[in-house]
Parts: structure tokens; C-alpha cells; sequence
């Protein structure tokens, strides 16, 4: 798939910010709105780690539930 041209109406703080970053960091309008539309999809979608990251630590129970013959009896198999 190629480039893909998308028109969108700014406010016109928004506008004049957009343009006060591209004239002081040298970079053009369109540079900067792709670089902040793409971090912000990438941070929208966070990968399997960072969906988990919230859970790690916070349960109780034994530290070799994965691991321990005891603990995984019966896993697996069909509850009727």
C-alpha cells in the first residue's frame, strides 16, 4: 500500500502550535503529525507485555503454582 493523503481541519491553537514546533525544531507540519499520530497508535495497542504489566505482582498464592506437581492435577481435563 502506498502513501495515503488525509486532510484534517485544526482549531487554530492547535494550528499555530503545530507551526511554532515545526519552525523550531526545523521539521515539516506534516513530519511532526505523522511521528505524533504514530506514537499514539502505538501506545493505543500496547503488545502482550504491556497489557500484562498491570497484573504482574498483584495476585497471592504459592510461587511455584506453574511448576508444582500438586498444583497442576487434573489441568487440562474436562469438568462435567
Amino acid at each position: 500500500m502506498g502513501d495515503e493523503t488525509l486532510t484534517v481541519r485544526l482549531g487554530e491553537g492547535v494550528a499555530a502550535q503545530l507551526a511554532e514546533e515545526a519552525k523550531r525544531t526545523k521539521r515539516s507540519k506534516g513530519q511532526i503529525v505523522r511521528e505524533a499520530l504514530t506514537e499514539y497508535l502505538r501506545r493505543a495497542r500496547p503488545n502482550a507485555l504491556q497489557a500484562a504489566q498491570k497484573y504482574v505482582g498483584c495476585m497471592d498464592g504459592p510461587a511455584d503454582l506453574s511448576t508444582n506437581e500438586k498444583y497442576l492435577a487434573g489441568l487440562g481435563s474436562r469438568r462435567r
